[in-house]
């Protein structure tokens, strides 16, 4: 790494010579590049002025990077710092990771302390609300946390990947995932089998984050011993609920009734984890919604803690953020 200062331009040679870790961090025709520079785009630049204050030219194992002031270069420096370091654990990185490192090495100052990013299960924790997100999952001294906001900010699949973490530390003897069987624009009835047979469906990306997690032998085996379930929210009245770790998903769809039955159902040894997008209101009369009530009436309690995510914690592809926003700005307007 070298670096030089001319006419207020600030140059740095960045090397990564270790096998695969510089095609990793620069991504397919250096996209990874193009991501980190337009971090740095300038919305006030003067027409037919530079529209970034820091330009990446990759040339072989090595980037030069150039930057108006020091500062940005040493961001820089740490975003592709925390690249190569997760590169050299795990090959390939994804566009969403690049997005992560960007994220937080902002704020970092004129430091070029090195960070990781932070991972949950395997996965790269995207934005900063998320890591206060796991850190509450994680932590013993709350009992009951709320996670609430858009869609596709990682509300689930994290408290589920934070549940199997627990069970597999053995903190917790078996997980609960449960969530209310409402009809969202699709009449239940008309499905064949049961009440369980009928959500089941409904429960796929449950099952998709527990398979992220653990192998399907092994799931299939704790499904079996009841050490993992998931079902209607219909299923947990008159139950208590020991020793678990358990997860209301979809809560924005459970009426104050249900919300305070689920609730009440916290036993000895268990924490809880209540999820829902307040926007996605499924109920015949969304003013009955037992989410925001419960979260009205509770966040000041000691041991319970609320995240709220925002349009920005968006990790699925980029243009929902923007479909998100777009849609918000539909319903205040005709509010």
């Amino acid at each position: 790494m070298s670096s030089t200062s001319t006419d207020g331009e600030h140059t740095r040679v960045i090397t990564l010579s270790e096998a695969g870790v510089a095609q990793a961090v620069f991504g397919p025709l250096h996209r990874h590049l193009a991501h980190i520079q337009e971090a740095f785009r300038d919305p006030n630049a003067p027409r037919g002025a530079p529209a970034y204050s820091v330009t990446l030219d990759a040339q072989g194992d090595r980037v030069i990077v150039r930057a108006r002031t020091e500062a940005n270069l040493e961001r820089v420096q740490r975003i592709i710092d925390a690249l190569a370091d997760l590169a050299r654990r795990k090959a390939k990185i994804r566009e969403g990771e690049v997005f992560a490192a960007i994220s937080f090495s902002d704020g970092g100052g004129e430091t070029s302390a090195p960070f990781s990013l932070p991972q949950l299960g395997g996965l790269t924790l995207r934005t900063p609300r998320q890591v206060h997100y796991v850190e509450a999952l994680r932590d013993e001294n709350l009992d009951l946390i709320f996670g609430v906001g858009p869609a596709g900010t990682g509300k689930t699949f994290l408290a589920v990947a934070a549940a199997v973490e627990a069970m597999k530390q053995e903190r917790v003897d078996k997980i609960i995932v449960t969530r209310p069987a409402v009809e969202a624009g699709e009449k239940l009835g008309y499905l064949p089998g049961d009440l369980a047979e009928k959500v089941d469906p409904y429960l796929q990306p449950i099952w998709d984050a527990f398979r992220s997690q653990m192998s399907e032998t092994d799931l299939k085996t704790r499904r079996e011993r009841r050490q993992i379930e998931v079902a209607p929210l219909a299923f947990m009245r008159g139950r208590t609920l020991s020793n678990a770790f358990v997860i209301v998903d979809e809560a924005q769809n459970s009426t104050v009734l249900q919300m305070k039955m689920v609730l009440t159902r916290l036993g000895e040894g268990s924490r809880m984890v209540v999820t829902g997008d307040p926007s996605q209101i499924d109920l015949v009369r969304p003013d009955q919604s037992g989410l925001a009530h419960a979260i009205n009436i509770l966040e000041d309690i000691p041991a319970v803690e609320v995240i709220r995510f925002a349009t920005q914690d968006v990790v699925r592809h980029r243009l929902v953020a923007h479909i998100v926003e777009a849609y918000h700005r539909d319903e205040s307007g005709r509010g």
